[in-house]
């Protein structure tokens, strides 16, 4: 049952490669088909107690969130306060997880990407995915981190600003799956660590298949806060082994 995984993330990865055969230049259109293919693809593929849509999340409060590419909701239970065509506003409490797509990333779309999530984690604690479909090398989302700038004096991430990053950050071309972690470099810290399963180092498939994976316990420890299930995971066990780390900030 492992090889469903791999087999089911393989169709995302053709459909992605797809994007590239056919539009080369104008990445516009690349962003909206990326879009689209991993809202497509999520939404045939999770449970159908979820949706899967581009929108709006809404606290009680009142805050609204920027717009979201693509937001995984619980449908079931929660309906969507508006919705015109493909876009809706959807209620904080029903917010699984946000993810943001982006054709390709440098220093300045990094820092953007920062601050739109520090403005997601105004509206909702949703677990927050970055997806990069022309991605850079980990020491270039390194480098992002370190040269991001902060408000006042103290130029460093710590506990208040690391809960407001991307969760998990998935890259293609350069890939890997990154996801915040405990750190252990020179000294004990907080920032991101990157896992390959052991036959499939630094590939394209690897990144895909655990970005669904997560993606998938995610939604399954959802619903089994309402319901006991036995998962599509609880089938998973393929061991993975580190690769890459980025240090933030000491403990």
């Amino acid at each position: 049952m492992e090889n469903y995984f791999e087999l089911v993330s393989q169709e995302l990865l053709n459909q992605l490669n797809r994007i590239k055969v056919y539009v080369k230049k104008h990445n516009p259109t690349i962003g909206i088909l990326t879009e689209e293919i991993v809202r497509s693809f999520l939404e045939n593929h999770l449970p159908k107690i979820v949706s899967v849509e581009q929108g709006f999340i809404l606290n009680s409060e009142g805050k609204l969130s920027k717009q979201c590419d693509i937001i995984i909701y619980n449908s079931q239970i929660y309906a969507p306060f508006y919705r015109i065509n493909d876009v809706v506003i959807v209620p904080e409490e029903s917010v699984i997880a946000v993810i943001e797509v982006k054709t390709t990333i440098n220093k300045q779309i990094f820092h953007d990407v920062i601050d739109y999530f520090k403005s997601i984690y105004d509206v909702t604690l949703a677990r927050k995915y970055l997806f990069i479909f022309n991605s850079k090398d980990i020491n270039n989302i390194n480098d992002y981190f370190d040269s991001y700038k902060h408000e006042g004096d103290y130029q460093y991430f710590d506990h208040d600003t690391f809960l407001m990053l991307p969760d998990e950050i998935t890259g293609i071309n350069e890939s890997y799956h990154l996801k915040k972690d405990y750190v252990i470099v020179d000294n004990d810290s907080m920032g991101y660590t990157s896992y390959f399963y052991t036959d499939s180092q630094g590939t394209d498939i690897n990144a895909l298949e655990q970005f669904y994976l997560s993606i998938c316990r995610l939604v399954e420890a959802h619903i089994n806060n309402t319901k006991k299930v036995y998962g599509r995971a609880n089938y998973y066990n393929r061991e993975l082994a580190q690769i890459r780390v980025i240090e933030l900030f000491n403990m």
